[in-house]
């Protein structure tokens, strides 16, 4: 443990030469949609839960539920 090598190898300067870096992709205005999209969306489907819970609440209240019939 004590006279271990943990320093990293050099590259070779051979290795540089086959590296050809990649084109860059091109960014569409579509991530920008999808995220209106989704936010549109969750906001929508709170308020039918609320909607829900509005109802479900007011029903309770007013004693027009009845359990077990």
């Amino acid at each position: 443990m004590k006279n271990d090598n943990l320093r990293a190898d050099r590259d070779d300067l051979d290795d540089l030469d086959r590296f050809t870096p990649r084109t860059p992709a091109k960014r569409s205005g579509n991530l920008v949609m999808q995220v209106a999209t989704g936010v549109f969306l969750g906001g929508l489907a709170l308020w039918l839960v609320q909607l829900g819970a509005t109802a479900l609440y007011a029903k309770l209240m007013m004693g027009t539920i009845t359990f077990g019939g």
